[in-house]
């Protein structure tokens, strides 16, 4: 499970230590629990052959290991070569270009119709997330900091959580909330 990015052009090394796998950054070091040693060394070979672009030589992995790590690079390759889509073609149903204000409130009138949108990021790049729920009687407004990473989007909360589309953002929020937080669609901006 997700937990944080990092930026593999970053990346100095990564070695097991002590039951763990170490990826050891330019300004941190980063442990990662594995189930086993096998585990570890499937990792090390995925997050090297990502930040190198090439399959390791020095794997100790099993052929069906190293023919997915070379899957995995292939698909990446292509994925580099294609042209980014425009930012306004990845924008799910629930986004408003309004402002901070705008979007309470547009989710102050929903009437039920949902209780979350996106909108564009006030910190320069990505975009947030204002939700807004009743809690004993009185709304609980909240914004949420979603970074475009280049390679796809972060959420800023306790622990920050990575996706790789917008729609995936979305998701986040409504299965977090086990369904209380529900995107307010496009359909609705219509009915205003």
């Amino acid at each position: 499970q997700p937990l944080e990015a990092l930026d593999l052009s970053k990346l100095v090394a990564v070695r097991s230590e002590g039951g763990a796998l170490v990826v050891q950054m330019q300004d941190q070091n980063v442990m990662l629990k594995a189930e086993s040693v096998e585990a570890q060394e499937v990792w090390r070979g995925f997050i090297l052959t990502m930040a190198q672009m090439k399959v390791p030589p020095d794997l100790v992995l099993l052929p069906g290991h190293k023919f997915l790590l070379l899957e995995a690079l292939r698909e990446e390759q292509e994925r580099r070569k294609r042209p980014r889509e425009p930012l306004v073609l990845q924008f799910p149903r629930c986004f408003y270009n309004v402002s901070r204000g705008e979007a309470e409130q547009l989710l102050e009138r929903s009437g039920g119709s949902g209780n979350m949108v996106l909108r564009p990021g006030g910190h320069g790049h990505g975009v947030s997330v204002t939700t807004r729920q009743m809690l004993n009687g009185t709304a609980l407004i909240r914004h949420y900091k979603v970074i475009d990473t280049g390679q796809g989007y972060c959420i800023s909360v306790d622990v920050p959580h990575c996706c790789s589309s917008l729609a995936e953002v979305v998701q986040y929020f409504v299965e977090k909330s086990k369904g209380t937080l529900q995107p307010l669609h496009s359909e609705y901006n219509q009915k205003l």
